[in-house]
């Protein structure tokens, strides 16, 4: 698709905004057009988002962004992980501990303490993270891009399918509570999110929240720092130690987001930069560095052999996730570092290359995550993935806002690479990512959908690179998603080629609808010709919105 062409710096149109939401995107295309830039955009997207999707991301989350300014031609990640709060220790629960759920991933306890209310909070990084953004990149005032959230959120919203879904949906495993169970975790948050009668609200209902609106406007005028050193960071911390919570007013008082360069791969002519560890950059990183030099480009992707190296090679990526990824201020640089080698993606190319199938099925993370990708007309970059992990129940009253469940993704083993410690970053999936050939951005995307993350991103791009799709087709086409000796298929892939998977030692799982149940892609070309061609997932509720030139 971009073989041959000379990459133009000067866009066509004011930017584009895609994410999972419509609306989201048009209040960051509103900004846009109001002559803000990408950074601008992505923060107002970003709050709206909160507001629309509150069991999906919010301020009591934590957030990744991947940044590209033009200009300066300076490359950021920024990281507003949530972090295991102070008080908890090491093998505080390796005693009650009863597994692993077998969907979520989440550890288990007959309490279900990591999973809902203040025991499963950590210190929460979101609104850190996009002050961070809003210092470094933004040129809008930070009370006016907060301004469409508090009126979102005091004015009300249509309950959307998405939101709908997640209110019916069971129990990922039965020992995990469902999504009734979860609201009904405090009295704060049911009366928010249930009918008076005790009914999940439905959709098309509408769904008003003054008290979020409130907590937006106090951080608004006050800044970020009110969220973690002002009056509102001594409430949430005197609510959450009153409740046996591990997060203190001193966890927020001295939480810090971390700004880094972002670590990269090669796939042919092109270099994918994406989040570190413990991100799930360095995954999508070791993935592309394994395909590349298959010839994958060479092969029909409708066709068995593509199938086969890409199960393969994921399944191969998923296994070394639970050896290498963790927090690098506790288990050092090296584990990442190996990832990213090319050593290691020469070990799985061959292993592939030789049939190998699979391995020992990983732990999966929830798939209650958002994402948005802006580029504006001077080709600023903001590739942000944002989360609660699937939110534990807990609203403090009058705050409006869920908190996050981080703990449920700790092992509570001692010794392992993920196990509880005070104040060590949540390992997650998240994999924002941007790519760039001839030294100039082309692709920038990333996705919601906890492990099928993975998958998701790797084969959105290599059908936009090698089978020069454009990002609607891209998006669109048929996926397959692998970990273990599983692939996980959804119904438009081949029979053929099912069950010539099969035959070769893979076990299938059918998706039982199409275009269903996968990561949800965001995505943002830049043509040659300055042309921006913007996808939105139709696996979700979807919104890409182009700014109007005035």
């Amino acid at each position: 698709m971009f073989r041959g062409f000379e990459f133009m710096k000067q866009l066509n149109g004011n930017g584009v905004v895609a994410c999972v939401h419509p609306l989201p995107a048009q209040e960051g295309a509103k900004v846009l057009e109001a002559g803000g830039n990408a950074f601008d955009a992505a923060i107002t997207t970003a709050f709206v988002q909160m507001i629309v999707t509150p069991f999906s991301c919010g301020v009591g989350g934590m957030v990744s962004a991947n940044l590209w300014e033009s200009r300066t031609r300076e490359h950021l990640v920024i990281d507003g992980y949530m972090r295991a709060g102070s008080l908890a220790t090491e093998d505080m629960w390796a005693a009650e501990y009863v597994g692993e759920a077998d969907v979520s991933g989440a550890s288990l306890f007959d309490d279900n303490r990591s999973v809902v209310g203040y025991t499963s909070i950590c210190t929460p990084g979101a609104v850190a993270g996009l002050a961070e953004i809003h210092r470094r990149f933004a040129s809008m005032p930070w009370a006016e891009l907060l301004g469409p959230a508090i009126r979102v959120a005091r004015e009300g919203h249509i309950v959307p399918i998405t939101l709908a879904r997640q209110l019916v949906t069971p129990s990922l495993s039965g020992y995990e509570p469902d999504m009734l169970s979860r609201i009904n975790t405090t009295e704060e948050c049911a009366r928010l999110y249930l009918n008076p009668d005790g009914t999940l609200l439905r959709q098309g209902q509408t769904i008003r929240n003054p008290d979020y609106a409130d907590t937006l406007e106090i951080i608004a005028m006050r800044g970020a720092e009110e969220f973690y050193r002002g009056d509102l960071a001594k409430e949430i911390a005197q609510d959450i130690q009153a409740h046996g919570g591990f997060v203190t007013l001193e966890d927020l008082n001295e939480f810090e987001t971390r700004a880094y360069l972002p670590p990269s791969g090669k796939y042919g002519a092109y270099e994918v930069f994406s989040n570190g560890a413990p991100g799930g950059g360095p995954l999508l990183i070791e993935a592309l560095n394994s395909l590349d030099g298959v010839g994958l480009g060479e092969l029909d992707p409708s066709d068995l052999e593509y199938a086969r190296y890409l199960a393969s090679t994921l399944q191969l990526v998923n296994q070394d996730r639970r050896s290498y990824l963790g927090d690098p201020r506790f288990v050092g640089k090296e584990p990442q570092d190996v990832l990213t080698s090319q050593s290691q993606a020469e070990r799985i190319r061959e292993a592939v290359l030789r049939g190998v199938v699979g391995g020992e099925l990983p732990e999966k993370e929830d798939t209650d995550t958002t994402h948005l990708t802006v580029v504006d007309r001077a080709g600023n970059i903001a590739s942000i993935t944002h989360t609660l992990g699937n939110h534990s129940g807990v609203v403090t009253r009058g705050l409006g806002f869920l908190y996050n469940n981080g703990m449920n993704r700790f092992d509570p083993r001692p010794g392992h690479a993920s196990s509880i410690a005070p104040r060590k970053a949540r390992l997650h999936l998240m994999m924002p990512a941007i790519a760039f050939r001839q030294d100039e951005p082309i692709v920038a995307w990333g996705a919601p959908g906890g492990n099928s993350i993975l998958g998701a991103m790797v084969q959105t791009f290599t059908n936009v690179v090698d089978y020069g799709m454009n990002s609607t087709k891209a998006t669109t086409a048929p996926r397959i998603y692998a970990e273990g000796s599983k692939v996980w298929v959804e119904t438009q892939v081949r029979s053929d080629v099912v069950e010539g998977l099969r035959s070769q030692g893979h076990e299938i799982i059918i998706n039982p609808g199409s275009l269903a149940g996968s990561a949800r892609i965001q995505m943002v070309v830049i043509e040659p010709d300055g042309n921006l061609d913007a996808a939105s997932d139709p696996r979700g509720e979807y919104g890409v919105v182009y700014a109007r030139s005035r």
